[in-house]
């Protein structure tokens, strides 16, 4: 008997529950479920209509009843084959099932479609549903695409622009299907060829079916979908998926183009992982100089990692760069030709990359000519080497010149207006022509507490970046876990119901040293003792493990002006970039270190000794100051200032710049023992201190009998003090240390400069 096909919608569909008998219609069923619905794990914006499931809704083609046992074989193929093609394309068939009772079939969600099985009239020959049986998978897969593709095309947000972009894969595969039932029409189509011909679109269909069965089951930003496509495309290994997520990313990728070639943020739905917090200030003019420094360029842009795709992770300093760089020079009023290339994500090629990199390297490398060629970068930093580090003495000897007075005063009594004149007579006649950006400055704390401080600070920021990081893994874990209990609900639900096929899963501080305690136990004379109190941190700060934890500081710190008085530079708007608060701040301690080391050695060398004893106590105190000024002036920091000066001219972007002028303070600041320890650099204060109050008995009018016991105390102290600064080297200088390489080399250079002096006292 000949098949016939009647008009859309003519009789009803067998998939279909009856409206007027004790069964609920699906549409009414599906309101009464849809709150259930959306809370067991699919998204509210995807409000599931199941118009794929009500198959009239996309053709209404229906086959009436017929005896298959009666059919000869080639009418059984032929029968087979369209009922198979009508089903591959959602239009339901009597003789093609699914094998779940009619009355479940509203209760399925539309994310558990691709997992119900479907199954062949039994009375078809048993050759032809095993052949056909492979094909089966199909249909779910199909009702799982189309009814996202449905749902998510009147949704706003990253679902609709993949509902778009897959409305084109899933066009190819009607025209597959179209091609086919012309092919049976004229009797050009067996059930070996159909198979052939639609087998490779079962990895593709199913890869499709599991992707947006996520989708839905997840609420999900545009990084994060392109996130879970990529995953999906490594894993099936489908050229496809590929061509979709090069589709579904077009929109991102054109935010990435614009943000790296122009500078401008195009971010309407909050999607993009960088936001500028001033949106405002794009023009060149609406920011004073003072406003426009390096603080207000790391504060202006925040960075939501969440918001970035998996693949774009490894380019996130690139992107981000590029259009910080671009407004940067906008700020300066430089003009430039930008790059106008388009941008595009193709799985498996790398030019996007290189476009990315490129589109860093035109404002970076373009910055880095402002600062060194138009801003004179290496001037400045000539300057801070002349005027913090000591390499310029006749300027060093002119500041303790004009100082002089104010250096013996305490810090209560001097003013910051008066030492200002006084920088300032001195630098008249320099010929510098950024003298001006010099500064006196009176520090309210000694210097170690100014570098506890500090390194608090830093701890802070990294246990800061350290939490961010962790908040970013956790909210990854929660959606994993989402998706986990999502998964696990269908397929609990699914197993009450029918059984099931089997799913496919997507493969997705250290102890003291000893010497450092006994350089904290060493016994010191009362007066040195009273003085020493200007050199611990006040109780509201928490020193090191190397500190004494157990001492109680005064409130107010007795500082004098050797002690309290630095130097500020304050460069102005574009070298503030690269010269800013903090690696200043790291400038200012060294100096503050040497300036107090270099004063002690002036005292020393200005007092005259009496006696052989008092002589050889004098020349040892001397060469110990000046042992270890040198050793931080000229074995550590001239050489590597120098090579910072060197690398500057070969350097080719900005950020080479910032990152040889950090590592050169780092490596200064390890390197002179200045860093996290606390121990050594108040050993250092502790020795000049006892140096300027023997300098002071030298100078006292005092009976010859009271002179050799303070001699006698003060060679007891200074020994002891410096046996223990002495083992504290050695002990850091060993390979078992906490030390890095440069700061026991550091160690080791130290230990030979004061050899001498420790072979007196051997």
């Amino acid at each position: 008997m000949d098949l016939k096909i009647p008009e859309t919608n003519a009789t009803q569909s067998t998939f279909r529950s009856s409206k007027t008998g004790d069964e609920p219609s699906l549409g009414d069923s599906e309101q009464r479920d849809s709150a259930k619905d959306e809370g067991a794990g699919e998204p509210g914006r995807f409000k599931r209509k199941m118009g794929c499931w009500v198959f009239e809704s996309v053709g209404g083609f229906y086959m009436p009843t017929e005896d298959v046992t009666k059919l000869s074989l080639k009418r059984q193929e032929e029968l087979l084959i369209r009922d198979l093609i009508y089903a591959f394309s959602g239009v339901p068939s009597t003789h093609i099932r699914p094998d779940l009772p009619i009355e479940q079939i509203t209760k399925v969600r539309a994310n558990q479609v691709e997992k119900v099985r479907f199954k062949i009239n039994e009375n078809f020959s048993g050759a032809f549903r095993t052949l056909a049986t492979e094909l089966l998978p199909l249909i779910g897969y199909y009702i799982t695409v189309q009814s996202f593709i449905e749902d998510a095309t009147m949704s706003t947000g990253c679902g609709r622009s993949l509902a778009l972009a897959l409305q084109q894969t899933m066009q190819q595969y009607f025209d597959v299907q179209s091609g086919l039932e012309t092919q049976l029409q004229e009797k050009k189509l067996d059930l070996h060829q159909l198979v052939q011909r639609l087998r490779p679109w079962l990895v593709t269909m199913q890869s499709l079916a599991n992707l947006t069965s996520r989708v839905r089951s997840l609420k999900l930003n545009s990084a994060q979908m392109l996130t879970l496509i990529d995953e999906h495309q490594e894993h099936f290994k489908c050229e496809r998926l590929k061509l979709l997520l090069t589709d579904v990313s077009h929109y991102y990728m054109k935010m990435v183009q614009l943000w790296t070639q122009k500078g401008v943020l195009y971010d309407v739905r909050r999607e993009f992982f960088i936001e500028d917090t001033s949106p405002g200030d794009m023009s060149s003019t609406s920011l004073s100089p003072k406003q426009c420094c390096h603080a207000y360029w790391m504060n202006r842009y925040c960075i939501y990692m969440s918001r970035l795709p998996s693949f774009l992770e490894p380019e996130a300093e690139c992107i981000f760069l590029a259009g910080k760089y671009l407004n940067v020079l906008r700020q300066c009023n430089v003009q430039m030709k930008l790059m106008q290339a388009s941008l595009s994500f193709v799985p498996g090629n790398q030019s996007h990359v290189e476009l990315i990199h490129s589109s860093y390297e035109l404002p970076a490398h373009k910055l880095y000519e402002v600062l060194v060629q138009e801003q004179n970068l290496l001037q400045h930093l000539d300057n801070l080497q002349a005027y913090f580090l000591l390499q310029q003495l006749d300027f060093n000897e002119a500041l303790m010149e004009y100082y002089a007075d104010q250096l013996e005063c305490n810090v209560d009594d001097l003013r910051p207006e008066k030492l200002q004149k006084i920088t300032l007579r001195l630098l008249q006649y320099s010929s510098d022509p950024f003298k001006h950006l010099l500064r006196s400055q009176l520090m309210d704390c000694d210097v170690t507490t100014q570098l506890t401080r500090r390194m608090k600070r830093i701890k802070a920021g990294r246990q800061e970046g350290n939490e961010t990081e962790e908040e970013a893994k956790a909210e990854q874990a929660e959606q994993a876990k989402q998706l986990g209990q999502a998964e696990l609900s269908d397929t609990m639900e699914l197993t009450d119901q029918m059984e099931l096929t089997e799913p496919e899963e997507l493969v997705l501080p250290a102890e003291q040293p000893e010497a450092m305690k006994q350089l904290e136990e060493v016994k010191q004379p009362e007066q040195v003792k009273q003085k020493q109190l200007a050199y611990q941190p006040s109780a509201e700060f928490e020193l090191s493990s190397e500190a004494d934890d157990s001492s109680r500081m005064p409130e107010q710190l007795s500082l004098y002006g050797y002690e309290a008085l630095t130097l500020r530079y304050e460069p102005q708007w574009p070298i503030s970039l690269i010269l800013y608060e903090e690696p200043l701040e790291q400038l200012q301690l060294m100096h503050r270190v040497l300036f107090y080391l270099h004063y002690v050695q002036r005292k020393l060398q200005s007092t005259s000794s009496k006696g052989d004893r008092a002589e050889a106590l004098h020349k040892r105190m001397l060469q110990c100051i000046l042992h270890l000024e040198q050793h931080m002036t000229h074995d550590v920091i001239k050489p590597r200032w120098q090579a910072l000066l060197d690398d500057v001219p070969k350097a080719q972007f900005v950020d080479e710049l910032i990152s040889l002028f950090q590592e050169t303070l780092d490596s200064c600041q390890v390197m002179c023992l200045l860093s996290e320890s606390v121990t050594f650099v108040r050993s250092l204060f502790t020795l000049g201190q006892l140096c300027l109050n023997y300098k002071q008995l030298l100078e006292r009018q005092v009976n010859e009998q009271d002179f050799d016991a303070s001699l006698a105390e003060y060679e007891q102290e200074f020994n002891g003090l410096l046996v223990g600064i002495l083992e504290l080297l050695m002990e850091l200088a060993k390979p078992s240390s906490s030390c890095g390489n440069e700061e026991r080399e550091s160690c080791k250079q130290l230990l030979q400069r004061l050899e001498e002096i420790s072979l007196e006292l051997a």
